[in-house]
């Protein structure tokens, strides 16, 4: 859904007079033509004053503005009206009678406490001019008035009262909206209101907000005939691109550490721009999840890997590689030995993630599971119980699965190595510090993992790296490709491009 916020200024709006001239109702004497004096006459209406003892005050756009409307009015016609600015906004953005689209024309509306230069200003009456020319030409279109009463001096005012409007506004709209701001010619009061609540709004609410600008014809009055000319092109600015360098610091930084859902949600706004990146989001925060087979799934075909957001920021051998990769971990039929051992490799992207938040105690618990997991799928392939590698149970009536400790002793006895070999030290210390976090709650700390990567070296490259190396040697190598960490780095590549290329 199109939503257009549109601030009403005095020079938007024009009248198509008998003669043919356009009139605007802002144009009133000085460097401009005496517009307004001419719609007075043509309404065959004298021009009075907002305060009888000032004779300078001269009533304005907020007179003439009803004049104009209840004209329109008894002849159920608006066809007179031009609308200087926005006409070109409406024909380009709002034009499609299949898509939903709402404007919201804001106008003011102060009290009469204000000094009258302001008051007669308002533009209450040009915006009900506007929404009965709007509704008349563009039928589809829902057009809803918002007026300010509150006096523009007042901006704390101002601002609450867009902010109240609009939220009460957007709670009811459909999701995925995209949002239009015109600002051009209202008094920058209101129009600095608007644009302030909107950036807000488009955190708050996750929808994409767009500056339309429409270009002013120069000179904005026809030389011989004076006529109000209107503007013909429009200039689209995404806001969210102008925030974009900054947002995309804090994006890069929750990828980089695995805070998937945190970039989600910052990518929303932008997703007219990145909604490849933003869907992925979603997809590698269900491998943090451990929900690996389920993320797998989600990136086949329509789900991430043939959308057409996709096929615009990857080439096609790029998605034929991760495809192939996703094909392998999920057979159309049974399970194989290849396919279960590929998804546990898929994990090892979240040992590092981990580290990558100093969480040691959770990128233990991480590598431990790789490391059972493992162990397991070779004990359940190739026969280990029957081959005598494992310990007996200690009752025939118990046939349970192995436990953690089982199956590396299983795999010493397999493999024919002593108990002094620094592999299995390091097997037997993996044991005893998986039971003390299990059943002690007791924290792991960075050397403690270092011992068990054996690595001198701190940084989460190094002691990932030492972990993965120990999981190579109990199994089988790692595949090639990964296609949780392929995804993760093409992800980090691209929000890097993204500001290289601004």
């Amino acid at each position: 859904m199109k939503i257009g916020i549109i601030t009403i200024g005095k020079r938007q709006v024009g009248w198509r007079s008998r003669d043919g001239i356009v009139r605007s109702f802002g144009a009133d004497g000085g460097s401009d033509p005496p517009h307004v004096d001419d719609l007075y006459r043509e309404f065959g209406q004298k021009r009075g004053q907002e305060d009888a003892a000032e004779p300078k005050s001269q009533h304005g756009v907020r007179h003439l503005g009803e004049l104009a409307y209840r004209h329109c009015l008894a002849q159920q016609d608006f066809s007179a009206v031009v609308l200087l600015l926005d006409q070109v906004v409406l024909e380009e953005c709002f034009s499609d009678s299949c898509e939903p689209a709402d404007v919201i024309l804001v106008a003011t509306n102060q009290p009469q406490t204000v000094a009258w230069q302001f008051y007669r200003d308002d533009t209450c009456w040009l915006a009900e001019l506007m929404a009965g020319a709007i509704r008349q030409r563009f039928p589809h279109i829902t057009v809803r008035v918002w007026v300010c009463h509150q006096p523009l001096s007042e901006t704390e005012t101002v601002r609450a009262w867009i902010a109240q409007q609009l939220q009460q506004y957007l709670k009811i709209c459909p999701e995925g909206g995209s949002l239009y701001l015109q600002l051009k010619g209202s008094a920058p009061q209101l129009a600095s209101a608007v644009e302030m609540i909107a950036v807000i709004a488009m955190r708050q609410f996750s929808i994409s907000i767009s500056h339309l600008i429409p270009v002013e014809p120069t000179p904005f009055f026809a030389a011989d005939s004076q006529s109000a000319r209107f503007a013909t092109t429009l200039k689209i600015i995404h806001l969210g691109e102008a925030f974009w360098p900054l947002e995309q610091q804090r994006i890069e930084m929750a990828w980089q550490r695995g805070h998937f859902m945190t970039a989600s949600v910052l990518l929303e706004p932008h997703r007219d721009r990145h909604e490849a990146l933003y869907q992925l989001a979603n997809r590698l925060a269900m491998a943090t999840n451990w929900q690996i087979k389920e993320m797998l799934k989600q990136l086949q075909g329509q789900h991430w890997l043939d959308q057409r957001a996709t096929k615009q920021v990857t080439t096609k051998a790029q998605r034929q590689q991760w495809q192939q990769a996703i094909s392998q971990r999920c057979p159309a039929k049974a399970e194989t030995r290849e396919s279960k051992f590929l998804k546990i490799w898929e994990s090892e992207l979240l040992i590092e993630l981990s580290l990558r938040q100093t969480n040691y105690t959770f990128a233990f618990m991480q590598f431990a599971q790789m490391l059972e997991r493992l162990l397991f799928l070779r004990y359940d392939t190739e026969n280990w119980r029957e081959q005598g590698y494992l310990e007996p149970p200690p009752t025939i009536a118990w046939q349970g699965e192995p436990s953690l400790g089982s199956l590396w002793r299983g795999w010493v006895t397999c493999h024919g190595r002593s108990a002094e070999d620094p592999l299995v030290k390091r097997l037997e210390m993996i044991n005893q510090y998986r039971n003390s976090v299990v059943h002690r709650s007791a924290p792991m700390s960075r050397s403690q993992l270092q011992d068990i990567a054996a690595t001198s070296g701190d940084t989460p490259e190094h002691i990932h790296g030492g972990l993965l190396q120990l999981l190579e040697e109990i199994a089988d190598p790692r595949p090639n490709l990964l296609v949780a960490r392929s995804l993760y780095e093409w992800g980090l590549e691209q929000l890097r491009l993204t500001l290289q290329n601004r």
